[in-house]
């Protein structure tokens, strides 16, 4: 076997890549910020059962991803490693997609799970195949962040238009309700998937990764398990764990503190929204450069603090209410926000080329998976037991005219528990224990020349 070559990718290569970023963002918090809602009230599932359904579903997937990212490091074609697994997933995301963004109103629980439950399938396919490609095309330390920030900007980007469509719509005074709004972001992902596969498939290299040996070619226990022992990646599905939960909170419930806390409306709320990806993305830079003059962790902590203090800002604007109130609790908390997502998965490409220095198995199909199961643990956990919190212990319910002191505990909800789990966090990445000099002395031992820049 050839090891992978040692080459950078070049710029427009990075962005063919990174273009799958596009249907992979209807799968973020647009489900949670506007298609948990739409099934809450508008389709009229209720607020408890959407986050119980949640909840089932996203625990479901920790048992699927790990057989998913084995089958991606398993199953290989003549195209290579991972493309045809990226061509699968079109037909699979882009079905779900059409059913799942276009509901009927009175859709019961059963047409909401199945749909969904497909709708994840295609979802882990393309999330898994995308994270797996990058200890394969990304040979160090600071490149890999590179490949993951690109990623992440493309991604935040077309979040960004997706949750423009409301606010535009609403400034514009285009009469169309949230059915329509959603349907409308469907088709902006049934369109885009099938134009992303194309232009990755195409134009990014699909070779091993560095030090694999091909030993990876049986469905074992023991890879899993070794998995979760190892104490690099232990640690960083604890930092996904935490983050990824504070993310789920803020996403589930941010429509009702908009509507509820701080009055305003669809269009404005999405206004909102749209500043705070547009921070998102111009923020992620510094970021990554604190973490090539630092550490990965290092950034990773500061980022979460940072996003902690949001929360205090958003309580206090809270009991102000309006526009510019929430606006600023938005700037703050969108500044943090891209940072601890990309550099847990570029911590991630670490290890596994640790691991596959040190054991000749490219296990990045299953170590992405697991990532992603992380971080659905931590979905499942904020719309379960956060909508459980907000219908029974606040009392807060989006369809009924609610008192004084369910809006307020609507706002602590809000504020409280994405707030505790980021300082959680911060204090996790304080003993993450794998360096940048770790990683360099990995990298020498498998390819002395260093990596190059591809023209």
């Amino acid at each position: 076997m050839t090891d992978a070559p040692t080459k950078r990718l070049s710029l427009p290569r990075v962005l063919a890549f990174s273009s799958l970023g596009i249907p992979l963002a209807g799968v973020g918090l647009p489900v949670g910020v506007y298609l948990a809602p739409l099934y809450a009230r508008e389709v009229g599932l209720g607020l408890e059962l959407t986050g119980l359904l949640f909840m089932m579903l996203r625990f479901w997937d920790i048992f699927t991803d790990p057989v998913m990212g084995y089958l991606v490091d398993r199953y290989r074609s003549p195209w290579g490693r991972v493309r045809h697994w990226i061509v699968l997933s079109v037909p699979i995301l882009g079905l779900a997609t059409y059913f799942v963004y276009m509901p009927h109103k009175g859709a019961g629980p059963g047409y909401f799970v199945g749909w969904m439950l497909l709708f994840y399938v295609g979802f882990t396919l393309l999330q898994t195949t995308r994270s797996a490609w990058v200890p394969a095309i990304a040979v160090d330390y600071d490149d890999r962040s590179r490949l993951f920030q690109w990623a992440e900007i493309v991604n935040t980007l077309a979040m960004l238009g997706l949750l423009a469509i409301p606010a535009v719509l609403g400034l514009s005074g285009v009469g169309i309700d949230r059915f329509g709004q959603v349907a409308i972001m469907g088709w902006v992902l049934l369109f885009s998937l099938p134009l992303a596969a194309f232009l990755a498939c195409a134009f990014v290299p699909d070779a091993p990764v560095r030090g694999d040996r091909g030993a990876a070619t049986k469905f074992r226990l023991r890879p899993f398990l070794a998995a979760l022992k190892n104490k690099y990646l232990g640690h960083i599905l604890l930092l996904e764990l935490l983050t990824g939960t504070a993310i789920a909170v803020t996403a589930a419930n941010y429509l009702f503190v908009a509507e509820f806390v701080f009055g305003l409306s669809d269009g404005m709320s999405g206004l909102v929204l749209m500043f705070f990806f547009l921070m998102a993305v111009i923020a992620l830079p510094f970021w990554l450069k604190l973490a090539a003059k630092t550490e990965k962790h290092i950034a990773f902590r500061a980022a979460v603090l940072m996003s902690c203090s949001s929360f205090v800002i958003y309580y206090i604007a809270g009991q102000v209410g309006g526009f510019w109130p929430l606006f600023i609790g938005a700037f703050v908390n969108g500044v943090a926000f891209s940072a601890p997502i990309v550099l847990t998965r570029s911590m991630t490409a670490d290890v596994i080329e640790w691991q596959a220095a040190k054991t000749g198995e490219n296990r990045s199909g299953i170590y992405y998976a697991m990532l992603t199961s992380a971080y659905k643990v931590g979905n499942s956990l904020a719309f379960g037991v956060g909508y459980f919190i907000l219908g029974r212990l606040a009392g807060f319910h989006p369809s009924a005219n609610n008192s004084p002191e369910a809006i307020q505990g609507l706002l602590l909800v809000f504020c409280l528990l994405p707030g505790a789990l980021y300082i959680l966090a911060a204090v996790a990445a304080s003993y993450y224990p794998f360096t940048r000099a770790m990683q360099v002395e990995v990298s020498k031992s498998l390819d002395p020349r260093g990596p190059e820049p591809l023209d």
